[in-house]
């Protein structure tokens, strides 16, 4: 391994081994992911504990537009499944930590959905589940986890303000290059490579038992597979122990 990636390797497995205390959140706000071999992709473990310093900070940038905006937002709709975890984090900021004279943010969903797995794609974004609260006429923001090729944001951009909203804000944790030319969030945390698969907390189940059936497809056994995701990509060693023998039964 070339020395430079051995010291990102290292930093990586840091951040995502070490306590909350340590955490640099800077490094989360542009990092790297690690590569496993024979897999095309990157992959990047994001902690329970960064997640939430990430919703932090994009709730302060929030709290900026209402402080300023001549029309806030009144409405906010978590595009499942991905937005649910920063969504349901959000409500605790921007609902009960809004400042004094912004108002009230209704919560609601959308169900869409983009990804059969890791970058396996839908031919078009998939609408799931209809909108479940009233947007008519209202500054509506989209929460999500991730801008990856923007198509996911600009679709909903578009069905929602022809659903009625007033006006439609957009919010993902993270956004990828294609994303940010397609469709920029107006508030993000960080940025990641294109072929850099995030693993959020509420997606470690879905990522393991969607990739490891392709690596073992590739050659890898049981043993390669547990390295791949515990010593490289950061699983806890019990996730891990827990679904590989399953996976590889029969």
């Amino acid at each position: 391994m070339p020395a430079e990636n051995a010291i990102l390797n290292s930093d990586y497995h840091h951040q995502v081994t070490c306590p909350a205390a340590q955490i640099d959140i800077d490094f989360w706000k542009k990092p790297r992911g690690v590569s496993v071999p024979d897999d095309e992709l990157d992959f990047l473990l994001v902690p329970d504990a960064v997640e939430a310093m990430a919703v932090a900070e994009v709730a302060r940038q929030v709290h900026g537009y209402q402080a300023d905006a001549a029309a806030p937002i009144s409405a906010a709709l978590m595009a499942t499944m991905g937005g649910m975890l920063p969504g349901i984090l959000l409500y605790d900021h921007l609902v009960h930590g809004r400042r004094d004279g912004d108002p009230r943010i209704e919560f609601g969903t959308i169900g869409v959905s983009l990804y059969k797995g890791p970058n396996e794609r839908y031919a078009e974004p998939l609408v799931q589940q209809a909108i479940d609260i009233d947007i008519a006429g209202r500054v509506t923001l989209v929460i999500d986890d991730l801008g990856d090729r923007g198509g996911t944001m600009a679709f909903l951009k578009d069905y929602i303000a022809g659903q009625g909203a007033g006006t439609v804000l957009t919010l993902a944790l993270y956004m990828k290059p294609t994303a940010l030319e397609v469709c920029p969030a107006d508030f993000h945390f960080g940025e990641v490579e294109q072929d850099t698969w995030i693993i959020t907390p509420r997606e470690m189940v879905e990522t393991l038992v969607k990739r490891v059936p392709v690596w073992r497809e590739r050659g890898a056994g049981q043993a390669e597979c547990r390295r791949r995701l515990v010593e490289i990509i950061g699983y806890p060693s019990w996730l891990a122990d827990s679904y590989l023998p399953r996976l590889f039964a029969g």
